[in-house]
């Protein structure tokens, strides 16, 4: 319904608004009086003969245009826009209008009002120099996508050439450009789009996240204070595009690093098991109860985060942060246990990840594509695939706007490859297909595999990265493995030291306040069973008894 309206707005713009009666150049009213004769009134013809702003162009442009020409014009004209495209071989091969500004900026707009929508805008933006493209062109592309128009949300922000703001104007190139920017690296460009982003928009609400993303890793407490500032105001407004669980975690994350432990807790413990946020939001709890010296709460966490069946949403730092709180309660065992666990579980692990670097075109990673060139997906949506991809690929933008640009560029060219079939039947007055068609299809084709391409380039880049990790965690185990081995050899000096201290006891929960229980007498704690809401309770570790 929206493609077909778009074609109704054009054509009602071609011909209502810019189709005005115009003065006809001398040539043509004379070649017209041969058919009229001299009876034929100045007005009459005057008022029944449209020339239209192509026609005005080509003849600026061109001269004296050819019969394939007008009848490309009288086709557009009308609205027919189907058979414009099939006539556009016959009336521009080899001609020098095709390649300058203009022809690309109108094959462009011809392709587009064919519902060859991203490939005919990228046409028209792959024109470096808009000030060369005629202004009755940009006026007719300037009706046809409006500011509002989806194809702006799946145009690539490398296409964009900052002189096109005139033409589609400022809430278009902050919506195509805003998707491009970084807080982390691009903070200038974050804070001149801002300027121009309209207030109650969903970029300018994308911007302000940005920047807050860049304050928030400031090192002063004015950073942090105007981070938050920004944070409660995004939180309450309707056109953020983030996730609510996504800030909900950066609250905490913001009152964590501020030194708020116990407010970071209740705001860690908002985010929902739903959310893919939330297995971070676990580990960075089990990370602030550490900070507080309760290592009982950190152990409960983890037991969660060390289940097998997690181990794609579930990031190698956890094992790390486990093995940690049980060396300081002196569970040597059960340090042991973990350290085999994290070899076990992320040698398999990196042997995935690597065959992604190696070659991306696995059966997991095509299986993403396919799903998120629809729709966003999550990791679980995935099933037993995910444990092989990248631990934040469903959560990243770059990886999902690809994806969708891809699936929308191959709707594309389906629709595409019909007309080019239908081309030779109902095409012009050439016989066979026209190399201008044939150009236009191989370079469509490209841009599909291209984008592609790029999807592909950014789950490498994304499993890079969780290989990167993997490597400093194991780094970090090694010194935890020597920690082990150094407070075993002291052992007795411990023993010694701590006889005489008054053995207390470390009673912890994670919040879960049910009745259903699991006793593991073996271990002589009393755990909780209920994902994510152990509850543990253990003497105080690291103290000798009584002889």
């Amino acid at each position: 319904m929206k493609n077909r309206m778009v074609s109704v707005v054009l054509a009602f713009y071609v011909t209502s608004l810019l189709l005005a009666p115009n003065p006809v150049l001398a040539q043509d009213t004379e070649f017209l009086s041969l058919l009229g004769g001299e009876e034929a009134k100045p007005e009459v013809a005057q008022k029944e003969i449209f020339v239209t702003p192509v026609e005005q162009i080509l003849k600026k442009r061109i001269g004296r245009m050819s019969a394939e020409q007008r009848i490309f014009a009288q086709f557009f004209a009308s609205g027919k826009f189907e058979q414009a495209l099939f006539q556009w071989g016959s009336a521009f091969d080899g001609t020098a209008f095709a390649k300058s500004p203009s022809g690309r900026a109108l094959n462009g707009l011809v392709l587009f009002a064919n519902k060859i929508e991203v490939y005919g805008l990228e046409t028209l933006l792959s024109v470096t120099e808009p000030a060369r493209v005629d202004k009755e062109i940009k006026e007719l592309w300037a009706a046809a996508a409006p500011a509002n128009h989806q194809v702006w949300s799946l145009v690539s922000p490398v296409a964009w050439h900052p002189a096109w703001a005139s033409v589609f104007g400022p809430v278009v190139e902050v919506r195509v450009r805003a998707r491009g920017v970084s807080g982390a690296d691009q903070i200038s460009v974050v804070k001149d789009l801002l300027v121009r982003a309209a207030k109650g928009s969903a970029e300018r609400a994308w911007l302000e996240w940005q920047l807050l993303l860049a304050k928030a890793t400031g090192s002063s407490a004015r950073d942090s204070t105007e981070a938050a500032q920004t944070l409660a105001g995004l939180m309450k407004n309707p056109a953020t595009t983030v996730s609510q669980d996504l800030m909900t975690l950066t609250a905490a994350r913001l009152l964590y690093q501020n030194g708020f432990l116990d407010a970071a807790i209740k705001y860690y413990e908002k985010v929902p098991k739903t959310s893919e946020d939330w297995f971070d939001a676990q580990e960075e709890m089990a990370w602030a109860h550490i900070r507080k010296g309760e290592p009982q709460d950190a152990i409960a966490i983890t037991k969660t985060l060390a289940q097998p069946m997690f181990t794609a949403q579930v990031g190698p730092e956890s094992i790390f942060l486990r093995s940690l709180a049980l060396l300081k309660v002196c569970d040597y065992p059960e340090v042991s246990e973990t350290l085999n666990l994290f070899r076990e579980r992320y040698k398999e692990r990196a042997k995935a990840l690597l065959a992604i670097v190696s070659n991306p075109e696995t059966d997991a990673v095509r299986e993403f594509l396919t799903r998120a060139k629809t729709k966003r997906v999550k990791l679980t949506d995935l099933e037993k695939g995910a444990n092989t991809l990248p631990r934040f690929l469903t959560r990243d933008e770059s990886a999902n706007h690809l994806a969708q640009t891809y699936g929308a560029l191959e709707k594309e060219a389906a629709k595409f490859g019909e007309l080019y079939a239908r081309s030779l039947s109902e095409g012009s007055g050439k016989v066979g297909f026209q190399a201008q068609f044939e150009v236009m299809k191989m370079g469509l084709g490209s841009r599909v595999e291209a984008t592609r391409s790029g999807v592909l380039s950014r789950v490498k880049m994304l499993a890079e990265e969780d290989l990167i990790e993997i490597g400093q965690i194991l780094q970090t185990l090694h010194i935890v493995e020597a920690e082990v081995l150094q407070q075993v050899t002291l052992a007795g000096r411990v023993g010694e030291a701590t006889s005489k201290t008054k053995i207390s006891e470390k009673k912890g929960s994670t919040g879960y306040k049910g009745a259903d229980r699991i006793w593991f007498p073996e271990e002589n704690e009393t755990w909780f069973d209920e994902l994510a809401h152990y509850k543990v309770d253990l003497k105080k570790g690291c103290q000798a008894s009584k002889q």
